[in-house]
């Protein structure tokens, strides 16, 4: 889950969806559905606009949250993602997934800029984190 300010939150879920919640009333503003597996993770934008999330079902959506629409869909992992995060000038953002890669992705381009990984490495990606300057994509395996 991620904060976008002191009265929502938004969060990801086992149920394939993505909910904006209302901290103080414990309701639901948005629902974003459109991945066909659990939603491991998510990752907002620095402009707070839009999120991206990462699912089991191999994919990566970049949502809106003002329209509450799947802007665009990702692909590449041949396994779940477990992790998503959004580079710090927001062009574009990271992905980790038990396919034992990390993605490098263009949402101006909409593909794929790089893929990361070794053919020794057998162990899925389980948290993927930019540096400040976003010039370098850290990764944690199991």
């Amino acid at each position: 889950c991620r904060f976008l300010n002191d009265r929502q939150i938004i969060t990801s879920s086992g149920d394939m969806t993505c909910a904006l919640w209302d901290i103080e009333k414990g309701t639901v503003i948005s629902n974003f559905a459109g991945h066909s597996g659990d939603v491991m993770s998510l990752s907002l934008s620095p402009d707070m606009r839009t999120f991206v999330s990462g699912a089991c079902d191999t994919t990566a959506k970049l949502w809106d949250l003002r329209e509450g629409k799947c802007k665009q869909t990702f692909v590449g992992h041949s396994a779940d993602i477990n992790s998503v995060s959004f580079s710090p000038n927001g062009y574009g953002f990271g992905t980790g997934s038990d396919d034992a890669t990390c993605r490098l992705f263009d949402i101006r381009s909409d593909q794929e800029l790089m893929c990361y990984g070794k053919d020794h490495t057998m162990t899925g990606v389980t948290s993927v984190g930019f540096s400040a300057s976003g010039r370098l994509l850290f990764a944690g395996y199991d």
